[in-house]
């Protein structure tokens, strides 16, 4: 059950890292994309890969139903996103943490101003 209480933190996790990636999308004088943008959007969908690819997470959708015909949503999303997603689990927990780094670091080169962030539009 413990594993589930850090998946519940995994969760609160992996919404701030999204509303990082919105935030990313948002420069001086309206709304764009740049490098860093990308980086940030690819950092929020491999956390929440890993994240609902846990077996904690199959466990939430799906492990308590009795008969899947009675809950027809939470038995396409245990089957169409969560297996498969668990299927790669390990995967996921691998690129996900080495895109943390990277994002983390480019941050840092942005931020203590080596490297400047290209914009697209």
């Amino acid at each position: 059950n413990i594993h589930r209480y850090f998946w519940y933190a995994a969760v609160i996790f992996a919404g701030i890292l999204t509303w990082d990636a919105i935030e990313a999308f948002r420069f001086p004088g309206g709304v764009g994309m740049g490098l860093g943008s990308l980086i940030f959007v690819v950092n929020a969908v491999l956390i929440w890969s890993y994240t609902l690819g846990c077996h904690a997470c199959r466990h939430i959708c799906g492990g308590g139903t009795k008969m899947f015909s009675k809950a027809p949503v939470r038995h396409r999303f245990w089957h169409n996103i969560v297996s498969p997603l668990n299927e790669h689990h390990q995967l996921l927990a691998w690129l996900s943490l080495v895109w943390i780094a990277w994002t983390d670091f480019y941050v840092y080169l942005v931020a203590a101003g080596h490297l400047h962030d290209p914009r697209f539009f």
